[in-house]
């Protein structure tokens, strides 16, 4: 019996995979593999980390921005939400691979919780204004002309919450602590133009007029700017 096979992936540089009978770490989450290739097309990872100040000490770096914010898309992706899981799935082989490391058993670690939680409290109102315009202009530059319509799909939901998490709170309808939510997709390709985490205790009305209002001010600018000939996409201010 054959016990060793290369598989190949089209990554960017194509690497061969190992799959061996070796008794090795393994792991469960290899569909996260497709993800990583839908990130060479899509850069959303490394858009995301151009929108971000790093101000640490480039000396004592251990761990490069763009793979902190991968590791943690990644893992949410594959269904881990929680920054604790970091410090199982920093070994994990396919994660490694994701965040292109080598799947070398107790080397090539990826970020520990403390490191992906410093990340995420790091980030303030500017970057992620700049995030969601991240998302706003990569829809624009989907499309080769201006549409004749843009439909926008809102929905809020309940997302119940377990701890003491910031913003965390009671909802008298739904009768559980929770965040509540607001994801607003063009509703033909179901692309995410917006999501919003609403504190708890939102009413289910709240800022959705106004997030669309400045939506469609921005996609109309965008959109106009193209038809004039004006290749930039102008910076309009979009809500924190």
């Amino acid at each position: 019996m054959n016990t060793s096979s290369k598989l190949p992936y089209n990554f960017s540089t194509p690497k061969p995979i190992d799959v061996n009978f070796s008794g090795l770490e393994l792991s469960s989450d290899s569909g996260l593999l497709l993800v990583r290739q839908a990130e060479e097309s899509l850069q959303i990872c490394q858009g995301m980390t151009e929108c971000l100040d790093d101000a640490r000490d480039s000396a004592k770096i251990k761990h490069p921005l763009a793979n902190l914010i991968s590791q943690r898309i990644y893992q949410i992706a594959a269904g881990y939400p929680d920054g604790n899981d970091s410090n199982h799935l920093r070994h994990d082989p396919i994660f490694k691979i994701a965040c292109q490391k080598l799947p070398i058993p107790g080397d090539e670690l990826l970020a520990s919780q403390p490191t992906i939680s410093r990340l995420e409290n790091q980030i303030d109102k500017g970057e992620l204004a700049a995030i969601r315009r991240l998302f706003i202009d990569k829809f624009i530059q989907s499309y080769q002309q201006e549409p004749e319509e843009i439909i926008l799909d809102i929905d809020a939901w309940d997302a119940p919450t377990y701890g003491a998490q910031q913003l965390s709170l009671f909802h008298g309808y739904y009768g559980q602590k929770m965040y509540f939510p607001v994801l607003i997709n063009e509703a033909v390709s179901g692309y995410p133009l917006i999501l919003h985490l609403r504190p708890g205790n939102s009413h289910s009305g709240k800022e959705n007029p106004a997030s669309p209002r400045k939506m469609i001010l921005t996609l109309g600018q965008a959109f106009l700017s193209r038809q004039n000939n004006h290749l930039s996409i102008p910076a309009i201010p979009f809500p924190e």
